[in-house]
């Protein structure tokens, strides 16, 4: 135990000397260790006999007992991997102990003087030929000066070891064991070296020609320089790549270099510098000139042999045939340029992009539309430039593009840059790639707005028609019934009067005379309600800037009769804003809503009217308010007020014609009007938005247009 733990102390397992290989230390400790193994033996039966065959055994017995230690030792360290000290060890001592036993045991006479073959045998396992050079010269050494002793007299005069025939047997079958098993285990050694030797060429081979193939197959060809040498190795398949017959040609760097396109020979020489003087990864494309004038390309790529001392041994590499994948990319060049081209040139907006919207590719014209560079807009979401209420049905459009259903077409609304609305039209396809998995959308789409204002615009003339067509059908309505029945009327009383004169009862003259006037005030009104709701949607007064709080002031004063007589409080506040539109026109339209909320207060014990104004969401429009709290209007009566002679109340004095004509002045100042009701008994709220003065007077008439 306290040798082990001495030899661990001054030689741990990891400080072995790292002279040989891996493998090659593997292939010395499974020599030495069997040798070792059968010294051991051979020494122990030795050491057994020894007293049976020497009359003086006491030397024989120490030198058996420190070899036995030795070759246990040596054992112990060659399985520590301490393949060298276990070597020079065993080597050393039996060095020591054969001259010893020489120098004392009868010099040059001596048959132990064999056991230096012993040495040598060792030295040549644990060492290689240099071990064996070593033990030669060491064994040389001592074999000289004792040579050189005897002569000159000065070896100690001792006793033969071997006093007997069989102590020198015994002594020589174990010198013969010892070296036989040495050369034994060499020999096995020796023999299992070459098989294995054997079996790495064949799979050498194997690999070697299965390299062959595959670079036959990829149509590549290795090839190796030895910066030391200048020289450059090619293997085989180069020749093809080259356009050269290997029994007719010789491919070396002058004849390869020849072959490289003469454009192409600077930046082929450049990549080889950087390789070189960089240590770095060579790699390059090239063409190459075949002998027929075809040209061929080809990708070179290789790595620097660097050692440590930085300085490059060569460089090993191959070269690639990538004529057809060239052609394949300059073919994809083509028609990506053919795409571009045809896309650039098309009328139309045209954007590619991905699942989630971020787009990869725009033409010219979608960065025209929406004022963009390019590199703004590609890795942007598209849905972005999408008002933000339309974007899930246009996701939900785009993802019911299939395998089934590759394409879509759809309409929506788009932001422009100056924030306006506009509208494109759109047809979205699914692409797929080579395996038939969907990548990426394209559209192609076109700006519809101009397309879009002219059916909103028909639309609403559509529906203007459709209302004037109904006003239509009311005033004939009107003239064939309201317009006779004043006259009726006026006839009926005529002959009344006519037959009271001819009866001679003028006392009921002066009745039907005002029943008559009635009839014809009646008559009057009705027409010049419906002369200015004629005039109301043909033609206005110059506008101007009217102060609104003066505007309703004077309306109220037109109808203060009607407020005075049903005792109407009209709330109006101060600093209302400015409007801009016919001063006249727009003085009927809150004398009417005036009028018209104070005639329907019902029996409302505190009738009152309330009059507001604030800035409409619209830009340039002022809201206005008019709010009672009268007798209000069912919410299913809300949608007919604005009708022509409509009449929701018959106790009501009126035309039906007052509300119709403010609807038609409010639109033709390009507002609109509308009321809002909780019910009978709860007041009505009308409201309207008015045109707010221009801020350049050359705007004027646009405004009101």
């Amino acid at each position: 135990m306290n040798l082990h733990r001495f030899l661990s102390t001054i030689w741990p397992a990891d400080r072995h000397l790292e002279l040989l290989s891996g493998n090659e230390r593997q292939r010395v400790a499974f020599l030495l260790s069997p040798i070792f193994a059968v010294f051991t033996i051979i020494t122990a039966i030795y050491s057994i006999i020894t007293p049976w065959i020497y009359s003086t055994p006491a030397i024989p017995l120490i030198a058996s007992a420190i070899m036995i230690i030795v070759f246990a030792t040596g054992a112990w360290l060659v399985q520590r991997g301490a393949i060298y000290v276990a070597s020079g060890l065993v080597c050393s001592v039996i060095w020591l102990i054969v001259t010893f036993i020489v120098f004392f045991t009868g010099g040059l006479q001596s048959s132990v003087l064999l056991n230096y073959v012993i040495v040598i045998l060792l030295a040549g396992v644990g060492f290689g030929w240099r071990g064996i050079i070593s033990a030669v010269l060491a064994s040389g050494t001592a074999i000289s000066a004792i040579l050189f002793l005897t002569i000159t007299n000065r070896l100690p005069t001792t006793t033969p070891l071997l006093e007997s025939p069989l102590a020198y047997a015994v002594t020589m079958l174990v010198i013969l064991l010892l070296a036989g098993t040495i050369l034994s285990v060499a020999d096995i050694q020796l023999v299992t070296a070459i098989k294995a030797t054997r079996a790495k060429n064949i799979e050498r081979e194997r690999a070697e020609q299965q390299l062959r193939q595959a670079l036959l197959a990829a149509r590549a060809g290795a090839w190796e320089w030895d910066a030391v040498n200048r020289t450059i190795r090619w293997s085989p398949e180069n020749y093809p790549l080259l356009g050269m017959n290997p029994d007719q040609d010789r491919l070396n760097f002058r004849t390869w270099i020849e072959r490289v396109h003469p454009d192409d020979r600077q930046a082929l020489q450049e990549a080889i510098d950087r390789a070189i003087h960089g240590r770095q990864e060579f790699a390059v494309e090239f063409r190459v000139i075949w002998p027929d004038g075809s040209i061929h390309w080809l990708r070179g790529i290789g790595q620097p042999l660097v050692q440590p001392d930085g300085s490059v041994q060569g460089m090993y590499g191959l070269q690639i045939d990538i004529t057809a994948q060239k052609a394949i990319e300059i073919e994809l060049a083509r028609s990506e340029l053919y795409y571009r081209t045809l896309v650039e040139d098309l009328p139309a907006l045209v954007c590619r992009f991905r699942a989630d919207g971020t787009l990869t590719f725009v033409n010219d014209l979608y960065c025209q539309t929406f004022q963009r560079s390019r590199d703004e807009l590609i890795g942007f979401n598209f849905y972005e430039l999408i008002p933000p209420e339309q974007r899930e049905r246009v996701a939900a459009d785009i993802a019911l593009l299939s395998r089934e259903q590759p394409t879509i077409e759809h309409e929506h609304e788009v932001i422009h840059p100056d924030g306006s609305i506009g509208w494109q039209r759109w047809v979205n396809r699914l692409l797929f790639d080579e395996y038939g998995e969907p990548f990426e959308y394209q559209a192609v789409g076109m700006d519809i707005t101009v397309r879009k204002r002219a059916e909103i615009e028909r639309e609403h003339l559509l529906r203007e028609l459709t209302a004037r067509n109904s006003e239509l059908e009311q005033f004939t309505y009107t003239v064939s019934h309201d317009l006779k029945s004043p006259l009726i009327t006026i006839k009926g009383f005529a002959g009344y009067i006519e037959r009271d004169l001819a009866a001679g009862r003028l006392e009921r003259i002066p009745a039907d005379i005002q029943r008559i006037k009635v009839a014809a005030d009646r008559m009057y009104q009705l027409l010049e309600d419906l002369l200015n709701l004629s005039r109301a949607g043909r033609q206005l007064n110059q506008p101007s800037r009217i102060g609104l709080g003066l505007l309703i002031s004077e309306a109220a004063a037109a109808v203060s009769g009607r407020l005075a007589e049903r005792n109407v409080y009209l709330h109006l506040p101060p600093n209302l804003p400015e409007i801009y539109g016919d001063r006249t026109r727009l003085r009927e339209v809150f004398q009417n809503l005036i009028d018209n909320a104070a005639k329907f207060m019902g029996d409302q014990p505190n009738p009152q009217i309330w009059i507001e104004a604030r800035r409409a969401d619209l830009p340039g429009f002022v809201l206005v308010s008019v709010r009672d709290n009268g007798i209000g209007i069912e919410p299913r009566y809300l949608q007919r007020v604005f009708g022509l002679f409509e009449r929701l109340n018959a106790q009501v004095d009126g035309t039906g014609i007052g509300l119709a004509l403010a609807r038609r002045i409010v639109e033709a100042h390009g507002g609109k009007i509308w009321v809002e009701s909780e019910g009978l008994g709860k007041g009505t709220t009308f409201y309207l938005t008015l045109p707010e003065p221009p801020r350049h007077e050359e705007r004027v008439q646009g405004l009101i247009e």
